[in-house]
């Protein structure tokens, strides 16, 4: 049913008038939204019609439009969308859920679904999940639960209960989501829970980043109410006589979110009684400000970056000659989109990849959580874990043919002409002996080059080339009776094809990854 609207002027500003109106303008539909003008204050009125009763909702000018007018500036809900609304059943998400009820009834082309996760933490949880559905059926929108045992997840993960229950909870909301086009999950978090949000962040050693707190909009996830307060939110749901359910663990200081809550922003607002509010405003202030530094990293990167096979990659020189606050923002960027967010990263983790960048040795690596960081030469890459060892080679070529090595390269034994490639070396029939043993380097091989008397460390070469430690678990040795001929890639030794004269002999080669 499309919303019904209607503005009443103060001749007629009056419960009787109201519900007579309000007949008129039900039709068939359960739902009727007007207006009631009082001097210079302009109040939302709503009607639910439950058989013959009304049931008449007050709602408070200056937190609706503070909603709505969020809703229209962050861009969070377009026509035709569906918000899929979570809701506990507590204070926070029955406010949510009533405002964000009007306002789709006067922005018919938008649809609601209201969606709860019964924790199981609680003896009386599936009470609340009766409460909700009850909520959903007197507003008339499709109601989603579910009932997960949080504490055995938590016992099964690792967790923490509060990880436990946000995780589940997300996983929910977003499976319901995406039973619905282009759907969003409207979350219930206001102003004083972004204020403890960023007072957490800082007690535990956040970047300026982490400062911002929770965003309007994160993903498939909004947040209407973070332009307003607990206070805006009991006052009105008081005003219409709204019934929430009360959870009594938001109550238990165990929890690092209620410690914050009942103690450092009390203690606070002793200090400045508007301290929590001028709290989430800085958070706003950072904001913005990291919206500008996205855009920026976003041109570093697309300028240095290499994005290749689940890794990033960027140069060192250019990443070394950036502001050390731009380089922070770089490593959070890097290291967030190759993990697939920056969850469980802290100041710390940037600020020791940032100190080794000082470290004179041309590769070295860092295990942090969820990814790796490595320096290899004038390159720092970061992958969600270390490249998997490389199986060790150990083949006996004895005859002409075609070798697989196991990793996808093939190594190849022909007779041959003499002719020029990068992947192949070329023998003479009277200077190869067979068999060849193709195989891993191993720590103190040794081979014969161009212009030197004696043997050289292969280990040295690697350097001299700047192959990464990758690119020597890689290697490919080829020796004949125990003397190295050939490194595929890096060098072969001399004395052997090196006379003009022969023009036919023996071709090795190695197909390349």
């Amino acid at each position: 049913m499309g919303a019904m609207s209607r503005v009443l002027d103060d001749g007629c500003a009056n419960l009787c008038t109201a519900t007579n109106l309000a007949l008129s303008l039900f039709g068939r539909g359960p739902f009727c939204f007007f207006s009631l003008r009082s001097g210079k204050n302009l109040l939302f009125w709503a009607a639910i019609r439950s058989q013959r009763n009304f049931q008449w909702i007050i709602m408070s000018s200056s937190l609706v439009e503070q909603v709505v007018r969020d809703l229209s500036k962050n861009q969070l809900v377009t026509a035709g969308q569906t918000v899929v609304v979570a809701v506990s059943g507590g204070a926070d998400s029955v406010c949510l859920l009533h405002v964000l009820s009007r306002w789709a009834r006067e922005n018919s082309p938008v649809k609601l679904v209201v969606a709860h996760v019964d924790h199981a933490l609680r003896a009386q949880s599936a009470d609340d999940a009766c409460f909700v559905e009850e909520i959903a059926r007197q507003l008339g929108w499709p109601f989603y639960g579910q009932r997960v045992d949080v504490a055995a997840v938590a016992r099964r993960e690792g967790w923490g209960i509060e990880e436990a229950g946000r995780e589940v909870r997300r996983e929910f909301l977003a499976t319901v989501a995406a039973r619905f086009p282009s759907a969003v999950v409207a979350l219930a978090h206001h102003r004083d829970d972004q204020s403890e949000t960023v007072l957490m962040h800082l007690a535990r050693g956040c970047g300026v980043s982490g400062l911002a707190g929770m965003r309007p909009r994160d993903g498939i996830f909004i947040r209407p109410l973070l332009g307003v307060g607990r206070t805006e939110i009991h006052a009105f749901l008081s005003e219409n006589g709204l019934e929430w359910h009360e959870d009594e663990s938001n109550r238990d200081q165990r929890y690092k979110r209620n410690l914050v809550r009942h103690q450092v922003i009390p203690a606070l607002s002793g200090y400045n009684a508007q301290a929590a509010r001028h709290i989430a405003e800085a958070a706003q202030k950072v904001a913005v400000e990291e919206d500008y530094w996205a855009e920026q990293l976003e041109l570093w990167l697309a300028r240095h970056g290499d994005w290749q096979q689940g890794q990033c990659s960027v140069d060192v020189t250019a990443l070394c000659l950036t502001h050390p606050a731009f380089r922070y923002r770089l490593f959070r960027e890097m290291l967030g989109r190759v993990r697939g967010s920056a969850r469980a990263l802290e100041a710390v983790h940037f600020r020791l990849v940032d100190e080794k960048l000082s470290d004179p040795a041309p590769q070295w690596q860092l295990d942090l959580p969820g990814c790796w960081v490595a320096r290899r030469y004038d390159s720092l890459v970061v992958r969600q874990e270390a490249p998997s060892p490389v199986a060790r080679l150990d083949i006996v070529v004895d005859d002409l043919g075609s070798y697989p090595l196991g990793d996808g390269r093939i190594f190849t034994l022909q007779r041959s002409i003499r002719t020029p490639d990068e992947h192949s070396a070329w023998f003479s029939v009277d200077e190869l002996q067979l068999p060849l043993r193709i195989r891993s380097f191993q720590p103190g091989d040794r081979m014969r080059i161009v212009g030197m008397n004696g043997h050289k460390k292969l280990k040295a070469l690697f350097a001299e080339r700047r192959w990464s430690h990758e690119l020597r678990q890689q290697a490919v040795v080829v020796e004949s009776s125990g003397e190295i001929l050939w490194v595929p890639g890096l060098c072969r030794s001399p004395g052997y094809g090196s006379n003009p004269a022969d023009q036919t002999g023996f071709q090795l080669s190695l197909s390349p990854l």
